[in-house]
C-alpha cells in the first residue's frame, strides 16, 4: 500500500514588526537584550532563528557598552521580505574596526568576526542625529531562515 508523499511544511506568514530596547550601559542588561530577542522571535513564530539571533544581538550591544559610555539602543525588525534585522545604536559615530586575526588568549576582540560568519549581511553607518539626537553609529546584521552556505 502506497501513502501519499507528505506536503512540505510552509512557514507561516508573518507581519513585519520592529522592537525597540533602550539598554543601558551595564553589562548586566545583556541578559535582558537576549531575553527580549527571544521573547519577540518566539511570539512571533521564529523560534527557528532565536539562537543565532541571541549571540548576534549580544555581540552588537556588547560592543556599544564597551566602546561607549551612554546608553545604546536595540532595535529588532522584521521585514516583508522574511529578513530578520538586528540593528545596535550607540553614541559613537567612529566605524567598527574589526580585528585583523585575535590573538587566542585575547578576551575580545572576535564580535565582528562572529558577526561576519552568523549573519547573512552586516554593515554600519553613521548619523549626524540619531537615536540620542547627537552623533551616533548603527551597526545592523541580517539574517533569513535559509541556511548559512
Amino acid at each position: 500500500m502506497l501513502l501519499p508523499a507528505p506536503k512540505p511544511a510552509v512557514a507561516p506568514e508573518i507581519e513585519p514588526f520592529e522592537y525597540r530596547l533602550r539598554v543601558p550601559n551595564d553589562a548586566r542588561a545583556l541578559p535582558i537584550a537576549r531575553g527580549t530577542v527571544r521573547a519577540v522571535l518566539t511570539a512571533h513564530e521564529l523560534a527557528d532563528l532565536v539562537s543565532r539571533a541571541e549571540l548576534l544581538a549580544s555581540e552588537l550591544i556588547t560592543n556599544a557598552i564597551v566602546h561607549t559610555v551612554d546608553d545604546a539602543e536595540l532595535r529588532i525588525s522584521w521585514s516583508q521580505w522574511d529578513v530578520l534585522t538586528l540593528t545596535a545604536w550607540d553614541t559613537d559615530d567612529l566605524p567598527p574596526a574589526p580585528r585583523a586575526v585575535p590573538h587566542p588568549y585575547d578576551v575580545g576582540g572576535r564580535g565582528l568576526a562572529l558577526l561576519r560568519s552568523l549573519a547573512d549581511h552586516w554593515g554600519h553607518f553613521s548619523e549626524a542625529h540619531g537615536f540620542t539626537c547627537g552623533s551616533s553609529k548603527a551597526v545592523w546584521c541580517s539574517i533569513t531562515r535559509a541556511a548559512i552556505p
